[in-house]
């Protein structure tokens, strides 16, 4: 495959939304959460927490919503982890993290395969600061995520008490997902502050346009990559090498595990409480 133009510049739409509220045993990661005013757009970041409140031992939620006025003509659906106690700490404003599926999937994939509990289990135990997962939708024909940067985040940034800024926000897929995820954060250095790449690497044919990627990326928005790829994966554990080798020979750091696993969401999961615990250690 060809060398893949430059990521496109981006377009500005407005995000029209509908949500609805679904109760679930579930969710969510790591980072720093901070308190403020009563409204997400009004919020003013305070002192970090490392837990929820005392006493405050419910699992997370999920919402499934959709932007109902997407512009390729129908709506774009996603689900959010809201972790434990969010409603009664409707002060805090917390990181986000935006969560790919691989190709064919849909937002509820990982919270299926356990994502959820994984994170629940983190945060109520006081491991890692609680913070927001958004689950998207596929990439499968929206290969630099355009979609999820002008649709879905102005509306989560709108309706969720999320920190706005870059360093509280990530990206993070599975398989084709992992390899969107690369795509926006080292295409869009200054919005996303990490990539987490699981059963996934980089795609062949797009080594230069990595190369030039992280060539342009300025000092001080240079992402952090966390990535995690079975030794059975017989799709991607190549694709993941070599990502490993841009990585380094770019000079930037990457956590990387390679364990008995296969291309699989159970294998992702079962190792996504290192990344929430990797992830939890960036902010500032």
């Amino acid at each position: 495959m060809a060398s893949l133009p430059p990521t496109p510049p981006r377009l500005q739409w407005p995000a029209r939304c509908k949500v609805y509220s679904t109760p679930g045993n579930f969710f969510l990661l790591a980072i720093l959460c901070l308190a403020a005013c009563q409204s997400p757009a009004q919020a003013t970041p305070a002192a970090a927490g490392s837990r929820p409140a005392v006493g405050c031992d419910e699992p997370g939620r999920v919402e499934r919503g959709e932007v109902a006025d997407a512009r390729r003509g129908y709506a774009y659906r996603f689900q959010v982890y809201r972790p434990p106690c969010y409603e009664a700490e409707s002060g805090r404003l917390y990181p986000v993290v935006y969560l790919l599926p691989g190709r064919g999937g849909s937002p509820g994939d990982w919270f299926a395969a356990g994502v959820g509990q994984a994170a629940d289990d983190l945060i109520l135990s006081g491991e890692v600061p609680p913070l927001i997962i958004v689950a998207t939708e596929t990439t499968d024909l929206d290969r630099y995520g355009e979609a999820i940067l002008d649709e879905l985040m102005p509306y989560v940034e709108s309706h969720y008490h999320v920190r706005p800024e870059r360093a509280y926000r990530a990206v993070a897929g599975g398989s084709l997902g992992g390899v969107g995820a690369y795509r926006l954060a080292f295409g869009h250095p200054q919005t996303f502050a990490s990539a987490g790449l699981f059963g996934s690497g980089v795609v062949s044919g797009e080594e230069e346009q990595v190369r030039a990627w992280l060539a342009a990326i300025p000092g001080e928005q240079r992402p952090r990559v966390f990535l995690n790829c079975g030794e059975q994966d017989t799709l991607m554990l190549d694709r993941a090498r070599a990502m490993i080798s841009l990585l380094d020979e770019a000079g930037l750091p990457a956590e990387s595990v390679f364990s008995p696993g296969e291309h699989n969401y159970a294998y992702w999961v079962a190792n996504f409480p290192a990344y929430l615990r990797w992830l939890a250690q960036s902010n500032p």
